[in-house]
């Protein structure tokens, strides 16, 4: 049995039974709510937004709040999402704004129009992600980082504090400045999500050839060697396949 606030106001029909929904929240009539989720009070969820199963929304967040441009306006927000306080995620433009599966969606971040959030993310508070940005699976942030529209940050990547994403990052990688440089290779969230010592090695040798701890532009000598050499570590030579497209495009 549904847990709705009689100080909410739900218009849409298609929300499951044992939802909870908290005061002064609104619900619109697009709305698809699945089963086990929790709506704090203060919120506003819009547009043609759809909350896959167990996913907690806390108070004064908005998700799918109509904007300014026509477009899809279609949210999709996938399972076991935790999305905190004054959290905004605009509706789609050209395609549907989409959040995978298991984030953690911190206080005051910001995701535009038609973005593409992998799973298993990790948004620190007040992190801006563009219009049309892809961060792919297992992504870390800390607070304030930048992501620029239509950019692409590469899987189990972390974003330091005040990092500026300004163009395609690569997978693996520690990124921060502005504008934003490889400082070596996340190592600690490596670990955390199983790879192995050995992997973790060959990546950390190889990023440090690539970038030279440094440069902000990868060497494309040790590019192109790496991709030459048939003994090159199978994770190295994925990654390294990505920052060729990332300096060819």
């Amino acid at each position: 049995m549904s847990n709705i606030s009689r100080y909410a106001t739900v218009e849409s029909s298609h929300v499951a039974d044992d939802v909870t929904i908290g005061p002064f929240t609104y619900i619109g009539p697009e709305v698809v709510i699945a089963s086990g989720c929790r709506i704090d009070e203060n919120v506003v969820i819009a547009g043609k937004t759809t909350l896959e199963r167990d996913c907690h929304v806390f108070p004064r967040a908005q998700i799918g709040h109509p904007t300014f441009f026509d477009g899809c306006n279609i949210c999709i927000i996938g399972q076991a999402n935790r999305i905190r306080e004054h959290v905004t995620i605009l509706p789609g433009k050209d395609s549907p704004t989409e959040i995978a599966h298991d984030c953690l969606i911190m206080g005051a971040t910001s995701i535009g129009a038609s973005a593409k959030v992998g799973s298993h993310v990790v948004l620190a508070n007040s992190t801006t992600i563009g219009n049309g940005a892809i961060i792919e699976d297992y992504v870390r942030s800390s607070a304030f980082p930048i992501v620029d529209d239509n950019v692409r940050v590469g899987a189990y990547s972390f974003m330091n504090g005040y990092a500026h994403i300004s163009s395609d990052a690569p997978p693996y990688a520690m990124l921060e400045g502005d504008p934003f440089g490889v400082r070596g290779v996340n190592t600690h969230n490596l670990s955390q999500c199983g790879f192995g010592s050995d992997d973790i090695r060959a990546l950390k040798y190889a990023y440090r050839e690539i970038y030279n701890g440094k440069q902000a532009r990868p060497n494309p000598d040790v590019i192109a060697r790496l991709l030459g050499d048939a003994d090159t570590n199978p994770l190295v030579r994925q990654a390294v396949e990505a920052i060729s497209a990332e300096v060819s495009s």
